[in-house]
Parts: structure tokens; C-alpha cells; sequence
């Protein structure tokens, strides 16, 4: 389900607490993450925040998290956990849009852990974004977006930047977690940003630096949905309500 919470203060608070795992399922998880890792995948076993509250209410979100690692949440995301022991990751994205109307979809790259997959800028939280037990969300998508395209959504003179305005949180049969997104548009063509995002591409490979996307889908934001739909990649699970909520919103 997704929700519009752009006038909400936000609060997301992170325990020092891990969640614990029973040693089954744990051997289970590491078994799948190496099994991976043999496969190709560039992955590495780094800290996941797990949400274990999110509450919306009236005039705020507040969001709190518990500990666990990648390997975890990649499991839940292929072949699932039991109930009780879900790694409900946080992440946190911008849905940007281009000045001529066209909404940008990243499909991640070959390299990647889930190839050719279809998702908007962003992803999980980062050490520095964390201070004490407060997490700074729009950093995690300020730093995705620089990462991620070579974007600077505080550049006020290139973007028009909004906080953050939604809130997916996956429903039953979903891989669960909580998503927060804000929305930007970039002073761009889908052109020119097609061609600026080549060129950032290139660099990428030839340093040698980390690539999270392969290439860049523009769809019509009026035809959005439609567009997406005929796109055979995988897509996460909030991409098609956040389009269309969004194009309610116009």
C-alpha cells in the first residue's frame, strides 16, 4: 500500500538491537548468499536495518528499525522467511521526472544482485546517515541519487526538489519492507539526460568504480503505467503504485 505524507513530519529511530534468527534459518541464509556470490553476483554481506514499527498518523510517520545484514534480506527476497522472522528493510528513493514529462527508471545493471531489475534512485541506509538513533532519510537519497546518476538534488538551479511525499509498505505475499520516496524534476530532456547518464556510465566502467544501473527507461508520465507494463524486466514492488500515485497527483 502506498501513502501520500508530504505534510507529515517524519521520524525514523534505529535500536541497537539485531534481530534474532533461529540457527536454521541462518545456515539457510549464508548458504544462499554464497551460493550467489559463486553465481557472479557482486554482493557483500553489509548491515540491513529491519523495520520493526512504522506508524502513520495524522501529522507524522514514525518509523523503528532493528538490525540484520544483506544476506538476510536477499533471502526473503528470493525465497522468503517465515513469518515472524521477515527482514522488513528500509530504503528510500526519489521518483524523478524530466521538464519534458517523462518519469526515470533505472534497470540495475548485469553485476548487480538482481539484474535487469526495474526501480527508481535510491536504496538502503548508510552508516552516515545514521546519527545516534536518528536516520536522516533524505540523506540516504541525496547520496543514492549522486551515486546512483550524478545527481545533486540540492542544486537548486538544476532541480526542483520536494521532500520526501510518499510511503509504500508492502502488503501480504510481497517482499516486505518500507520505502519512503521523494519527488523531483530534473532540468533535463529525457534526451539530454539519457545522453548526460551515457557519459556518467562510461566513466563508471572505466575507473573501475562501482555501477548500479545498466541503463535508463524513460516513460511518458502520462502513459506511465502503460509504458512500464510492457517492459518484460522485474519490478520492485512499490514501482507501479508510486507512478500512479503520483500521476494522480499531476
Amino acid at each position: 500500500m502506498i501513502y501520500k505524507i508530504e505534510n507529515k513530519k517524519i521520524q525514523v529511530i534505529l535500536k541497537n538491537e539485531v534481530i534474532k534468527l533461529p540457527n536454521e534459518l541462518k545456515n539457510k541464509i549464508n548458504e544462499n548468499f554464497e551460493n550467489m556470490k559463486k553465481a557472479g553476483a557482486n554482493i557483500w554481506n553489509g548491515e540491513v536495518l529491519c523495520v520493526s514499527e512504522c506508524n502513520i498518523e495524522d501529522d507524522k510517520v514514525e518509523i523503528i528499525c532493528k538490525k540484520s545484514d544483506y544476506a538476510h534480506y536477499l533471502y526473503g527476497e528470493r525465497i522468503g522467511c517465515p513469518k515472524g522472522y521477515e527482514c522488513k528493510n528500509l530504503s528510500a528513493g526519489c521518483l524523478l521526472e524530466t521538464i519534458d514529462g517523462y518519469y526515470i527508471v533505472g534497470e540495475l545493471d548485469d553485476n548487480t544482485s538482481y539484474p535487469t531489475m526495474l526501480q527508481v534512485t535510491g536504496g538502503g541506509i548508510d552508516k552516515a546517515d545514521i546519527v545516534g538513533e536518528r536516520i536522516k532519510i533524505e540523506q540516504t537519497i541525496i547520496r543514492e541519487a549522486r551515486e546512483e546518476l550524478n545527481i545533486d538534488l540540492n542544486d537548486k538551479k538544476s532541480i526542483l526538489y520536494n521532500k520526501i511525499s510518499y510511503i509504500h509498505i508492502s502488503e501480504e505475499n510481497e517482499q516486505p519492507g518500507v520505502q519512503l520516496f521523494s519527488k523531483a524534476k530534473i532540468k533535463m530532456t529525457a534526451e539530454e539526460m539519457r545522453k548526460y547518464f551515457e557519459s556518467y556510465y562510461k566513466y563508471l566502467k572505466e575507473n573501475n568504480l562501482d555501477v548500479e544501473f545498466g541503463e535508463l527507461h524513460f516513460l511518458k508520465k502520462e502513459n506511465g503505467i502503460e509504458e512500464l507494463k510492457k517492459l518484460e524486466n522485474p519490478k520492485r514492488n512499490y514501482l507501479i503504485p508510486l507512478l500512479k500515485i503520483d500521476m494522480k497527483g499531476k
